[in-house]
């Protein structure tokens, strides 16, 4: 080989060389990323494990591959700290009805001495669905709970779970009037995932998109466009339950028409004033939220 062929070979050689080190790091798969997290679970430190159990509350790649950890995160519940516990009660009710066999620690948490951990184990119970009607005695108990934002999150559960819904969405459409700006948005957010039995809650979560506090606006637009999408999916039909259509004032997708009432006929902020889809005012004041 000349020198020339040398030089050349050695030249391609380091080329190779430094793509191959610059070449991001193949990432870790699903059951490795798992043991990694168990691992960090298991830390004596507080926020090793704090942010741990946080990364299986959305869990990269679905909730679906995370399933073979719910062993350790029954475990975090048991945590001594209430942080931890209340952020484990999250993740594992993100696995909906496959959480169905936890129901009983949730019911424990319902008496839980921190007032998040009580919340989050009362809103997992009603994500767990009708799996979870074993615990509607003891959530009936939880919703006279001392801290108003575990009343209306356990009543608003109880209404995913299967209670009726006379008995128990007056309680959340009532704290959408509360004085304090973290009940009257933690109240909205009850009201997204409820589908068209929450028809009634529109006029109300109209008015508070010109409410002072930032996240009162930001989650009645999420519930406002969400509640909106179902009545496009569903209709007025998709107000099944009987005693929900006699309460409700009209349909969801007349609900720019009536926040317009309310506001006097003044254009709510960040309603796009050419647009009469409720959906649309959701959307604008949704974007300009910086929560």
């Amino acid at each position: 080989m000349n020198t020339h062929s040398v030089r050349a070979w050695f030249l391609a050689t380091l080329v190779s060389a430094t793509l191959a080190s610059a070449a991001p790091a193949p990432k870790p798969g699903a059951a490795e990323r798992l043991a990694a997290i168990v691992k960090e679970m298991k830390s004596p430190d507080r926020e090793v494990r704090l942010k741990a159990v946080g990364k299986l509350v959305h869990f990269e790649g679905g909730q679906e591959q995370a399933l073979p950890v719910l062993t350790n995160l029954r475990e975090a519940m048991r945590d001594p700290e209430g942080d931890i516990r209340a952020v484990a009660c999250t993740a594992m009710g993100n696995f909906h009805e496959k959480a169905k066999g936890v129901v009983p620690d949730f019911v424990r948490l319902l008496r839980d001495p921190d007032k998040e951990v009580r919340q989050c184990s009362a809103r997992a119970l009603g994500r767990v669905g009708a799996d979870a009607k074993s615990a509607l005695p003891e959530m009936a108990r939880a919703t006279k709970d001392e801290d108003a934002v575990v009343r209306v999150v356990t009543h608003a559960a109880m209404i995913r779970i299967g209670a009726p819904v006379a008995e128990h969405l007056p309680a959340v459409l009532k704290g959408m009037e509360d004085a304090s700006p973290l009940v009257r948005y933690k109240s909205a957010h009850c009201l997204e995932p409820l589908g068209a039995v929450a028809a009634p809650g529109v006029l109300k979560l109209g008015s508070l998109l010109t409410d002072p506090d930032e996240k009162v606006r930001h989650y009645s637009a999420r519930a406002l466009a969400r509640l909106d999408e179902v009545a496009g999916e569903q209709g007025l039909d998709g107000l099944s339950d009987p005693q929900a259509v006699a309460l409700a004032p009209a349909s969801v997708s007349g609900a720019a028409s009536r926040q317009r009432e309310v506001t006097g006929g003044h254009p709510i902020s960040g309603f796009p004033r050419s647009s009469t889809n409720p959906r649309d005012a959701a959307m604008a004041v949704i974007a300009s939220a910086s929560c």
